[in-house]
């Protein structure tokens, strides 16, 4: 069939105009750029302010699976279980990447955000009683001396003392920070393993 002049033009625009800078392509970006900022990751579970890279890659992780299962695959149009979904090896049980999604996403929700940090402040306040009733002391002249050798500032030298009402304020104190550092210990573990999974998951975070 031969082309119509509609034809010719259309194939003429197609070659001379990249398709990067056609108006419909130059709409969509600038769309995407103002408000869409699919490629921007904004953490719901951090502020705005400063946080070390240490803290914000987790977060950053955990949120751009969250994003996928609450705008992508609930309910999507991946077929996640049956005979045409994917199934992944976790601990040497198979189970469908989809759940094994759902478990993550769970755990960094209900667990990680908002169980330990329970848990957390509930030591703090059981502890909070037994606080040491002096905390710093500051440092003798010669060992301000010995620091400013060392190319250290004199300002405001402090030096870790406690002091507590009793042996037993003492013991109890020890006893929720010595709980508390297991807390943290065991978040830090579990949330690293954590992250491997997402890791691991990352060819299915598609649709």
């Amino acid at each position: 069939m031969k082309d119509t002049l509609w034809d010719k033009i259309r194939y003429t625009y197609w070659h001379v105009i990249p398709y990067d800078w056609r108006p419909g392509q130059m709409w969509y970006r600038l769309k995407c750029f103002l408000w869409k900022r699919y490629s921007t990751v904004k953490p719901r579970s951090l502020p705005h302010t400063w946080c070390d890279r240490c803290t914000l890659l987790p977060h950053a992780m955990f949120e751009i699976l969250s994003q996928f299962i609450e705008r992508e695959c609930s309910p999507g149009i991946v077929e996640w279980y049956g005979e045409c979904g994917h199934k992944i090896t976790v601990d040497g049980e198979e189970r469908y990447v989809r759940d094994e999604m759902q478990e993550l996403y769970d755990w960094w929700h209900l667990t990680y955000l908002k169980a330990y940090p329970e848990v957390e402040e509930a030591l703090w306040a059981a502890a909070r009683p037994y606080h040491p009733t002096k905390e710093f002391v500051e440092l003798s002249d010669e060992d301000k001396d010995e620091a400013e050798e060392a190319g250290l500032s004199r300002e405001g030298w402090l030096e870790w003392a406690p002091e507590w009402e009793s042996d037993e304020a003492k013991e109890l104190w020890d006893l929720y920070m010595d709980a508390q550092h297991k807390l943290e210990r065991r978040a830090e573990k579990e949330l690293m393993a954590r992250m491997h999974r997402i890791v691991n998951i990352m060819p299915y975070l598609w649709t």
